[in-house]
């Protein structure tokens, strides 16, 4: 009796065990089933919904870089920020700074000073990006536009002060983009995510439409990402390489000549130069009066010859013509009047 109990109890254990390794089985069957269309629904549900999910992924990173960045800088551009900051700044903690100078010299020699000028740009790797020159009133001067090296900047600065001059004027200036650098590795590094997840929605997309909208927000995405690397690369080359705005002359020598001259000799000397000056001024003057003026006096000769000759035409011919004296009456004198009228008179 015992041993039939206990092989009853054996096999109620091994049918119990079936049924819980049967329901097991379905409960697998059915969750596999259910996460399936749920891997679909969402597929489709991400592809309406990409723009939201774009715009959090870039505004996530912008505030993770706000928050942290010192360890977004680190990350982003390992291998670019750390060199760039060591090769021109110098400045701990990975700093971007742009220097730029503004320098004036009055040279002794104009000509020794530039040729001095290209030897310390030469010396220093820099290279001109902008030059003009010119001459004023017995005055040389030139601008330039040079960029050097940041590692050199301040090397370079002495350098020029080496120059033989009479004056140095300088303004040195710095400008840090630390903040903006970061900002713009991160907005960087968020377009590029954006960039990774469309092109892989186009590898699932089955549908026309899906593909004209996914190859669409990836262009506009594309565009982000060349415009904040163009904007990278230009803050590299001013931070790598800093500018400096150069202007090289000399005054007029004659003039400063001119001013250290005295004595009686220079003064007689300087007198007559005034007055030969004034003459050729005033005939310069006439000259230039009686050439505006030919053209009316012209007119007037060739109106006023034959006048004139008419004129003393009709004068001679009244000189040759005689003159007939003018008839006047006759009248009785007083003497004769009384010897008429006296009757005593013998003619009376």
């Amino acid at each position: 009796m015992r041993n039939i109990t206990k092989w009853y109890t054996f096999l109620l254990m091994i049918m119990v065990v079936a049924l819980i390794l049967g329901g097991c089985s379905s409960s697998n069957d059915s969750s596999n089933s259910d996460s399936a269309t749920s891997s679909s629904n969402g597929a489709a549900a991400a592809a309406d919904s990409f723009e939201n999910q774009s715009v959090a992924t870039e505004n996530s990173a912008s505030s993770s870089s706000a928050e942290a960045p010192t360890a977004v800088a680190g990350e982003a551009g390992s291998g670019s920020i750390g060199e760039i900051a060591a090769e021109g700044t110098g400045t701990a903690m990975n700093q971007k700074l742009i220097y730029k100078a503004n320098l004036t010299i009055e040279a002794v020699d104009y000509d020794k000073a530039a040729t001095a000028l290209r030897n310390a740009i030469h010396q220093s790797e820099g290279y001109i990006l902008q030059f003009q020159d010119g001459q004023y009133n017995g005055e040389k001067s030139s601008t330039y536009t040079i960029k050097v090296p940041a590692a050199g900047f301040m090397a370079f600065i002495d350098r020029l002060d080496g120059i033989e001059h009479k004056k140095f004027e300088r303004q040195i200036s710095g400008t840090d983009v630390t903040e903006e650098y970061v900002d713009l590795q991160s907005r960087l590094t968020a377009q590029q995510v954006v960039e990774e997840r469309l092109l892989a929605f186009m590898d699932k997309a089955t549908k026309a439409d899906d593909l004209v909208k996914f190859s669409e927000q990836l262009s506009t995405v594309q565009e982000n990402i060349e415009r904040l690397k163009g904007r990278i690369r230009y803050l590299d080359n001013n931070v790598s390489y800093s500018t400096i705005e150069l202007r090289l002359y000399q005054p007029d020598a004659k003039a400063e000549t001119k001013d250290k001259e005295d004595g009686i000799g220079d003064k007689m000397s300087e007198a007559i130069n005034d007055s030969v000056d004034a003459m050729i001024s005033v005939l310069q003057g006439l000259l230039v009066f009686i050439a505006g003026a030919l053209p009316i006096l012209l007119l007037l000769f060739i109106i006023g010859v034959p006048v004139y000759w008419l004129r003393g035409r009709s004068r001679a011919r009244n000189k040759s013509m005689p003159s007939i004296p003018p008839q006047t009456p006759v009248t009785p004198s007083v003497k004769e009047e009384t010897e008429e009228d006296d009757p005593n008179h013998p003619n009376g």
